[in-house]
């Protein structure tokens, strides 16, 4: 394929500027008909063809704020506006969105969207106001089922499954792969009955993918391969009971906090069982989701958007998952 012509080079065929050629592709009236009629005939023989990723950036750039043509807007929804930063993989999934940004010459802003007399409608006002054309939506706190927004103006993605309607282009840890990396790591080290202990709530955000996982290693495997203990609120009695009845050889546990209750029974870690948190955990083996690589994913998804000029809901919306990785620490050994 040949190299597209530039303006550049039909401003030296025609012996005018680049402004003359570019006002006179655009028919603009600054200059006489005679020039724009000269240009285009350059341009015609020359074969040129606009390059549609430049045109689409001039269009924003004489619709919308040029000063905020680079700003991903980054929306939040905990109950405090720093609430987010508890959570264990949001802030590295943030880190990971703004690296990625600053790579591609672009930047984030975070917006809260339950500051005082914040609504959606008023959020989408204030970006439209400001130019923003690039949304990346970050895990809510719970599982919303229908989410409204302006969606028509927007470039919009989510992270993770939080928002489950309606359907955006999406970057997500591959949850499932996840889970069966672990189940299948445990096994390789020799332990024959792996207990899974996860919260409703968290099943739900992972759009349980990671009881699927269970499901499928049982399958293979035999189902006292795998216990599963599917809990609506943490109780350490029923963790208890459950574990003496099941007495698994590892655990896998979604909340962090599960891991103080098993030493508080008297387990011993790893000499009487292996525990495994479903994310990095400082002294423990566990199972990385990678939330860094996950922002960043949801940023090229954004900013591949803006390039393309899709703004609205997506007709066919894809899912970018990033697989996991299995971290080695002193809570899981290698059995005889």
């Amino acid at each position: 394929m040949s190299a597209r012509i530039t303006m550049r080079q039909i401003a030296a065929a025609a012996g005018v500027s680049v402004a003359t050629v570019s006002m006179a592709l655009r028919n603009s009236e600054k200059i006489t008909p005679e020039t724009r009629a000269k240009v285009r005939e350059v341009a015609e023989k020359l074969n040129y063809r606009p390059d549609p990723l430049i045109a689409a950036l001039a269009g924003r750039r004489r619709e919308r704020n040029l000063s905020s043509l680079d700003i991903i807007a980054y929306v939040t929804a905990y109950p405090t506006k720093e609430g987010w930063r508890a959570n264990r993989f949001a802030p590295a999934a943030y880190d990971g969105a703004c690296a990625r940004a600053a790579q591609r010459g672009y930047r984030i802003e975070h917006f809260w969207l339950r500051d005082e007399q914040m609504t959606t409608r008023r959020l989408a006002n204030i970006l439209q106001a400001r130019g923003i054309l690039g949304v990346c939506f970050a895990p809510f706190p719970d599982v919303v089922p229908q989410f409204t927004f302006a969606w028509d103006h927007f470039c919009a993605v989510a992270i993770g499954y939080t928002m489950l309607r309606p359907s955006l282009h999406r970057a997500s840890p591959h949850q499932f792969q996840g889970m069966q990396l672990t189940l299948n790591t445990l096994r390789q080290r020799g332990y024959k009955h792996i207990g899974v202990a996860l919260g409703k709530r968290v099943s739900k955000i992972v759009a349980k993918n990671w009881i699927a996982a269970v499901l499928l290693f049982q399958y293979n495997h035999g189902r006292s391969a795998a216990t599963c203990l599917v809990y609506e609120e943490s109780d350490r009695e029923e963790l208890t009971q459950w574990m003496k009845t099941s007495k698994p050889d590892a655990l896998i546990v979604s909340d962090i906090y599960l891991i103080e209750w098993v030493k508080e029974i008297g387990v011993r870690i790893p000499e009487d069982m292996a525990v495994v948190p479903l994310e990095r955990y400082p002294g423990y083996a566990g199972l990385d989701q990678k939330p860094g690589m996950v922002g960043a994913a949801a940023v090229d998804l954004v900013i591949g958007m803006i390039q393309r000029n899709e703004t609205g809901l997506p007709a066919d919306p894809k899912v970018v998952m990033v697989e996991g990785g299995w971290v080695e620490g002193p809570s899981v050994v290698t059995k005889a």
